[in-house]
């Protein structure tokens, strides 16, 4: 491995800078939009994370404005970073889509040896964006291109096939947490408007800035491993931000070269990082290749599973220190804490009273938007 002379940061000081950058080290008076944006996006898949995500995060959150944002178009639901479903701002979806869409549909071209031709596959997304120019849900989009198909298609569920390849949005319902497990879907330019997507180089250089902006100082590996992006796709926009004065350089303690934005917060590595809680699939866990910044290798296997669930965990000193899940307490709501080890009396203290607030802040929803943060979903750890 090649070492680096550029100065060299702390496994300390990179785990303060990454909560500093997602609003981890101290609560933010920011607006959802404007948060969502700082801290590159929250991921999806449950629908409650985003609500947590932001409620950990943020002073006085309060749900209905998270899901008024979505009902306004202020925040978008789609398919973005690795192929997951991500909320991120409008203006953010406008300006990474262009960067992630020949992601995905690489993806679509390796699944299978049997998948359709091109031009096929091209004639079907028309006709899908057509049909869902008002929202549709899975099942209807799967048989309207079903019947289009008929045997021409040499492959099956041509759905699959198309939802990868174009765009499309998830549209939020009068439900706790606005989206349900059946999502209604809508082609992405008829949810975003007259609103214009960026050329794909331009959102290049926007993916990488907002993820230093998010995730920084970070490796070339962790830019990669975050978007689901090649190394080949990102070094133009990286030589476009150098050329320009936009990054720095920074080395690690094993000499890696970190890349990072200018103006990117550098707390001191003993900052004090109050305990915090993060919901399932929390991008501080998954926005890096090396996760030893915030989540030790030991760990790793009970946190994420091998089909890639991320289960709820909590912080301690900056660090995952363990799991939690809410549970009904007959008609009350109990946080519930499963920690890796003995947790220091401060710590312990500190984490129930912010475990009265998260139940508090969940326990107005239906039992079943918290139901896979029980126990049964969490591996103990060994020993």
């Amino acid at each position: 491995m090649t070492r680096s002379s550029h100065p060299v940061l702390s496994n300390a000081r990179l785990n303060r800078a990454t909560l500093a950058r997602q609003l981890l080290l101290e609560t933010s008076s920011l607006e959802p939009v404007a948060a969502i944006e700082q801290i590159g996006g929250v991921q999806a898949q449950e629908p409650a994370s985003p609500y947590l995500g932001l409620w950990t995060r943020l002073r006085s959150f309060e749900a209905a404005t998270l899901d008024e944002a979505f009902r306004t178009r202020a925040i978008v639901k789609a398919t973005l970073m690795r192929g997951t479903l991500h909320a991120v701002s409008l203006n953010d979806y406008l300006r990474l889509l262009p960067a992630i869409l020949p992601m995905l549909r690489r993806l679509n071209a390796r699944a299978s040896r049997g998948a359709p031709t091109r031009s096929a596959i091209d004639l079907l997304a028309k006709a899908a964006i057509e049909f869902s120019a008002e929202p549709r849900t899975n099942v209807e989009l799967r048989e309207h291109l079903e019947a289009l198909a008929g045997d021409d298609l040499g492959t099956g569920f041509p759905w699959w096939w198309v939802r990868r390849h174009s765009p499309f949005v998830h549209v939020p319902g009068p439900i706790p947490w606005s989206f349900g497990r059946r999502p209604a879907l809508i082609a992405a330019e008829a949810w975003t408007g007259s609103r214009t997507f960026v050329p794909e180089a331009m959102a290049l250089e926007h993916l990488v800035v907002r993820y230093l902006g998010a995730f920084g100082p970070a490796t070339l590996a962790d830019l990669t491993a975050w978007s689901g992006l090649g190394v080949a796709s990102v070094r133009p926009a990286i030589a476009a931000l150098d050329e320009v004065g936009k990054l720095r350089r920074y080395s690690d303690e094993r000499g890696r070269e970190l890349i990072d934005v200018v103006d990117g917060p550098l707390p001191d590595g003993d900052v004090d990082a109050p305990p915090r809680f993060l919901p399932m699939w929390d991008s501080l866990v998954l926005g890096h290749a090396d996760r030893t910044r915030v989540l030790s290798d030991d760990h790793r296997a009970i946190v994420i599973g091998r089909n890639g669930d991320t289960l709820p965990s909590f912080l301690v000193d900056g660090r995952v220190a363990g799991l939690w899940w809410a549970e009904a307490d007959g008609n009350a709501t109990r946080i519930v804490l499963e920690p890796f080890g003995t947790l220091p009396q401060s710590a312990r203290r500190a984490l129930e009273q912010e475990g009265e607030r998260l139940a508090a802040f969940v326990a107005p929803h239906e039992p079943g938007v918290y139901r896979r943060y029980r126990r049964s979903r969490a591996r103990r750890p060994a020993g």
